[in-house]
């Protein structure tokens, strides 16, 4: 037994909710880890080290994909003059794709760079997904009206997971009226409006085209730039894709690692009055410094808009002092939570799913009244991995 593996046994069986020892015949049926009380989720924070990237990737306009930064894009103050989030929508481009982001273009990344690595070991880990399902667990003990559900396989003693869809997340994902459709469509023209092509310091004018042209760029949510990060939190190895938004400068080349230099980009309603701070700290910021947390990106930069769509004020966050934003205050969240909470959650899971075999997959679910997480295995359907993954991975 591997010396890590030996860790996780010793781990395991000081935690009384977790079995001490479970067969495939054990976890075929249903099991659910319970969100409460959050009190045991107190103490010595989990130690979660430093992502660095291994690769990254972008989609083009038409969402083929490059294993290359064609998609980069470097952060620019926008215009506060004339930042209407709204402008432009009648030209809105989205993804034909309904439904999550399958993690099959993740894995033709990893895949590609494993191929190119002299580092046999560069994509061995515990568990691998985007980002965006890691930020689901990690906020999990403050959710109180969010479903989600998962699918996971495991193969080579790897769990591969991504989101399934559902009632909840198609009638969310882009709205179910048509003033959720436009503020949807906010928060990527806020992205156009904050970004550009080349270097800031390559800026010499306030009439460069690069800035001129922001306010008229076509929407079209099949551009991405991804990074793909290794990390570990206690004795759960990941690995991550993260749709990154920008960057300040010049992103240093492997291995040195770019991350420090990435941006994260929000919107946000103006705060106004005692409950829309509350709504903000309780809700958004919490989101705002999972997301970016987890990747590693040290600073969020959120614009406040109004009612009609129109940014009158851009604040910058650094990820790690959001939490200190929050502490002590009634009815607020705790990061040491979070992360204690995802780091138990992660060594339970990988007690129940046991079943090594690229064919089948088991239902991670979280639904109302939101009190457990459960776990089910589905056999050999709805498998996560594609059918070329199958021996490209081998090596995880």
């Amino acid at each position: 037994m591997s010396k890590s593996n030996k860790n996780l046994k010793r781990a395991l069986s000081n935690v009384t909710d977790y079995p001490q020892k479970r067969t495939k015949a054990d976890t075929q049926g249903l099991n659910q880890f319970s969100i409460h009380p959050l009190a045991r989720f107190n103490g010595p924070c989990s130690t979660y080290k430093q992502p660095v990237e291994i690769m990254s990737f972008s989609y083009d306009n038409e969402r083929n994909l490059h294993m290359d930064d064609r998609e980069l894009k470097y952060y620019y103050p926008p215009d506060l003059k004339d930042c209407n989030l709204s402008h432009g929508y009648e030209t809105f481009v989205q993804r034909e794709q309904s439904g999550p982001e399958p993690i099959h273009s993740l894995l033709d990344a990893l895949a590609y760079s494993q191929k190119r690595s002299a580092d046999k070991n560069l994509i061995k880990t515990d568990l691998i997904s985007w980002r965006g399902i890691f930020t689901k667990i990690l906020c999990t003990p403050y959710n109180r009206n969010e479903p989600w559900e998962l699918g996971a396989t495991l193969s080579n003693n790897t769990i591969f997971i991504e989101e399934h869809e559902t009632e909840y997340t198609k009638e969310h994902s882009t709205g179910s009226t048509p003033r959720q459709k436009l503020m949807s469509y906010w928060g990527y023209k806020f992205e156009n409006l904050s970004t550009i092509s080349k270097l800031p310091s390559e800026i010499t004018s306030s009439d460069d085209p690069e800035l001129i042209n922001r306010k008229n760029t076509i929407v079209n949510t099949n551009v991405q730039y991804c990074s793909v990060a290794k990390t570990s939190l206690g004795n759960n190895k990941l690995i991550m894709g993260a749709e990154i938004d920008c960057l300040c400068d010049v992103k240093p080349k492997r291995p040195k690692n770019p991350v420090e230099k990435y941006i994260e980009l929000k919107t946000s309603k103006i705060i106004e009055n005692e409950k829309d701070t509350f709504n903000f700290e309780r809700y958004k910021l919490l989101k705002f410094w999972a997301q970016s947390f987890l990747i590693g990106v040290p600073k969020v930069i959120v614009g406040f808009r109004d009612d009609e769509g129109r940014v009158t004020n851009v604040q910058e966050f650094k990820t790690m002092e959001i939490p200190k934003i929050v502490k002590g205050k009634n009815g607020m969240w705790n990061a040491t939570v979070c992360l204690n909470f995802a780091n138990k959650f992660f060594e339970w899971l990988r007690t129940v799913i046991v079943i090594d075999d690229p064919n089948s997959s088991y239902t991670i679910s979280f639904h109302s009244p939101f009190k457990d997480i459960k776990v089910e295995f589905m056999g050999k359907k709805n498998s996560v991995l594609a059918e070329r993954h199958l021996e490209s991975l081998k090596s995880t």
